[in-house]
């Protein structure tokens, strides 16, 4: 049994290495893209139109998940609950994350902007840290469907606050800067 556990981490963890390989490899690509990418004008509006649709994709999938954390926290809610939530959600907040750095080639970011730089450095974080949090998901399978959260070993608790935190403070960085970005984009 032993040999087994020692196998599926070292499985699990070449699979989180190569998640972050990939969303810094993408994320690195849409700004490589962006760069030589202007804005067409008719098609701005279409593009920011499929922004906001992954974004609301990848925050909702997000807020969703980490809400569910929250209820399990204020013992409102079940670790098997969160399980289920976690499993059906992490689909489209893979492809609204995935869609906003597509769509975000095509908006044409003023990359020189402090803002910009901002805003994409949340976004990097949204995706690193949601590859880290695979390690998480796998140590909260291994718990019991109706543990409390009180019961959960300090570190793992600490680790899901500081992941849950860390997902909304960088979603909701990145909607504030692009909404101000945007907004000044409009202006004439």
């Amino acid at each position: 049994m032993g040999r087994v556990l020692v196998e599926q981490r070292r499985r699990s963890r070449h699979r989180r290495a190569i998640g972050y390989w990939v969303v810094l490899l993408s994320w690195l690509t849409s700004l490589h893209l962006s760069s030589g990418a202007g804005a067409v004008e008719p098609l701005r509006g279409l593009w920011l139109i499929v922004h906001l649709g992954m974004l609301v994709a990848g925050l909702g999938a997000a807020v969703m998940v980490e809400y569910a954390g929250l209820l399990w926290v204020l013992g409102r809610g079940t670790l098997g609950e969160l399980r289920l939530i976690e499993r059906r959600l992490a689909v489209p907040a893979w492809i609204g994350f995935g869609g906003l750095l597509v769509s975000g080639v095509f908006l044409a970011p003023d990359l020189s902007s402090p803002l910009t730089a901002l805003k994409l450095g949340a976004v990097l974080l949204v995706g690193l840290n949601a590859v880290g949090m695979g390690r998480l998901v796998g140590e909260l399978r291994r718990m019991p469907a109706g543990i409390r959260f009180s019961r959960v070993p300090w570190r793992v608790r600490i680790w899901c606050v500081a992941s849950g935190a860390t997902s909304q403070a960088a979603w909701w960085s990145a909607v504030l800067i692009g909404a101000l970005n945007t907004a000044g984009h409009a202006s004439p």
